[in-house]
Order: structure tokens, then sequence, then C-alpha cells
């Protein structure tokens, strides 16, 4: 596929340490709503962002210095020296502005959120002074420019509705960092691998050579009035998205037995039911549904990258007899964490009816989060273990 160049892929400890630090903050997630459903609390801004800024946030980041230098051919020099500085800051900002809403003391959340803030802005200008000069032969290379601008309005508009609680900048905060950079990247990343990984048929080229247009247009239309009028663009548009996926997948050539396919057609009706919340008005369900659909994404992604980048770089070493993918992280576990995860998507209609159903939903999320970090773990652990022999 044209603008891939695996040759440039940076080394293997970065993506490891994001991803597995990302698991991590899923697993306390978890650990959160547990520690709340005790304490009969909800704080609902504290269990979002744990989502979107330990877990979605820290794998996306990860995710693009990998994909940067492949795809785009954005090469960062000495990647290591620059992630790593970025990812300690990101790490203890984000733990910061979460103990924020955590212990609600409001001087300690912005403080928290201010560095938060700043670690974001470096990652996306280091990003960004790599990625502008690079022309968008393909739709991913041009869907990461925008959606790394998505990013940085939602921050901005997410630190301006905490500092002057102003409900405009929420209006802003939400979308942008929700439909812009979470879905806008997660498209991004889907016009390459859906068709690379899959053997599909590749995404309409008008389409998503014009989607992340479509959604800046969509996103700016959408703030302009209440009415679900202003919404549904926007909606349309990801659910012309979501069904595209999952025709392509259904239209797949390989038999291999994986589960990471799964994960995006589980992904894809998530996404739908969010784009239908979304247009009639229902937050608290729009809100749940997009982020199980993201959740979806990142499980199934983690489980197939991971496996890729310890078997080509151990290749890439000489080594003759490298693991293969499906004995990095087998069929098997996939599947635990793909059937856990696909009741605890079914058990959340019922938590959202009657709280009495919360725990199960809760005790689904921790097994799931358990498996999900033992996996990525063990994968990492199998590389490790290969360096420290010497190969």
């Amino acid at each position: 596929m044209r603008g891939l160049s695996i040759h440039q892929a940076p080394p293997f400890q970065i993506i490891a340490l994001y991803f597995s630090t990302a698991c991590v903050f899923w697993f306390l997630s978890s650990l959160l709503e547990l520690f709340l459903f005790f304490k009969k609390e909800l704080n609902l801004p504290l269990l979002v962002h744990s989502h979107v800024v330990g877990f979605a946030l820290m794998t996306m980041l990860g995710a693009l210095f990998q994909m940067l230098p492949v795809v785009a051919g954005a090469v960062i020099s000495e990647p290591l020296k620059k992630a790593i500085p970025l990812y300690l800051a990101l790490l203890l900002s984000s733990l910061l502005f979460l103990d924020g809403f955590l212990l609600k003391k409001e001087r300690f959340l912005l403080f928290g959120a201010t560095l938060l803030m700043l670690s974001i802005i470096s990652a996306v200008s280091l990003m960004l002074y790599h990625l502008l000069p690079k022309k968008s032969f393909v739709p991913t290379v041009r869907g990461f420019k925008f959606s790394l601008f998505f990013l940085l309005v939602a921050t901005f508009s997410g630190y301006l509705f905490l500092t002057l609680k102003e409900p405009l900048f929420f209006k802003i905060h939400y979308p942008f960092m929700l439909w812009g950079w979470i879905g806008g990247l997660i498209a991004s990343v889907s016009f390459q691998v859906i068709e690379l990984f899959y053997t599909t048929p590749p995404y309409p080229r008008f389409f998503a050579w014009y989607f992340h247009i479509l959604v800046s247009f969509f996103l700016i239309f959408s703030l302009l009035g209440e009415s679900f009028l202003y919404r549904l663009p926007l909606s349309i548009l990801y659910i012309i998205y979501a069904l595209t996926t999952v025709y392509l997948l259904l239209k797949s050539k390989r038999s291999v037995l994986e589960y990471t396919p799964k994960f995006w057609l589980l992904g894809m009706g998530l996404l739908l039911l969010a784009s239908i919340f979304f247009v009639f008005g229902e937050f608290l369900a729009f809100l749940v549904s997009f982020v199980l659909f993201s959740s979806s994404i990142i499980l199934g992604m983690m489980q197939r990258i991971i496996p890729f980048l310890v078997w080509f770089h151990l290749s890439g070493f000489g080594l003759k007899n490298a693991p293969l993918m499906f004995e990095i992280i087998p069929p098997s576990r996939q599947a635990i964490t793909f059937y856990s995860f696909l009741i605890l998507c079914l058990s959340m209609p019922f938590a959202l009816i009657n709280t009495n159903f919360l725990i199960v939903s809760i005790i689904l999320h921790l097994f799931t989060a358990s498996v999900l970090l033992f996996n990525v773990l063990e994968g990492i652990g199998i590389y490790l273990k290969y360096v420290k022999r010497g190969l």
C-alpha cells in the first residue's frame, strides 16, 4: 500500500511503554468504578477522563509515534529521547489531573489540567512539526493532521471551561475530543489498516479523502444551535463510516482465526448507537456508547499491533525462529477479552436503567482490563526475554 514504510519504525520500547501504561490506566479505571460504587458516588468527570486521558490518549499518542514514520514518512530523529520525556510528562500530569477530580480540589485540578495541557501541546507540536511538511498522499496522513488539530481545540476548550466555567467551552470540548480527536484518529487508522490487515476492498477514495474535512464542517455546524438538526450531519457522516467499515470487513478475504476484526465490528455497532444517541441529545447514553466504541477498537488494535511488532523487531534482529504472531497473544486469549468485553457492552443498558446491575458491569470491566493487561505485558515480556538472551 502506498505510503507504508515499516523499515522506518521506531524502537519497540516506545509503543510498549505507552500501551502498557494505557492498560494499567484502564485497569485502575475499573478499580475506581468499584470504589465509587461502594461509596455510592457517581463521579462522571473522573470516570470519563480516566478513560479518555489515561487509556485512549496514552494509547493513541503511542500509536502515532509508531505510525507517523511508517505511514506518513514523518521520521522523528532520536525518537526515544523525545518520546520518553513526553511520556513522563503525560503520565505525571494525567495522574495529577485525575487526582484533582477524585479529591474534588479545584486548585489541584487546575494545576494538573495546566500540566496536562502543556504535555499535550508539546506532544502535538512535535508530531505536527514533522507531519505538516509531508504531503498527504493517502487519506490516513491527512486524517492524522486534522485529528491532532482537533485534539488541540479540545484541549484548549476543556481548559478554558475549567478555568472560566463558561458552558460554551464545554460545548466545544466534548465533540472535538470525542468525534474529532478519538473518532477522527480511529477513522484515519482504519483507512490504512482495514484493507492491509484484513485483505478487504479499500474505502471509497472520495469518502476517505474528504472525511475529515466534512468532520470539521459538521463539528462547527453542530455548535450553531441546540436542535437535533444541527447534530444530524455529523451523526450521518459517522453512520456512513460505520456501515462502510462493516461492509468492508464482511468482504474480508482472510480466513485466519483472529478476533481483532470482531472488535472492529462490535465497535462499529457501538458507533452507530453513539451516533443515534448524539442526534437525540441523550448525552449519558451517547457518552457510554462512544467510550465503549473507542475501547473496542483500542482492545482489538492493541492485541494486533503488539504481536506484529514483537515478531517484526525480533525478525529484524535476524532471529530465525522468532515467535509467530498467534504465539505471542494466542487467539484463545484474544477470545477471552472479546467475549468478556461483549458481555460488558450488553450489560450496560441494564446498568443505565437500574444501578443494581452496575456492579456486574464493573466486575466485567475489571476482568476484561485484567486480561488485556496480561496479554499486552505477556507480549512485551516475550520480546524482552529474547533481547535479554542476546537473541
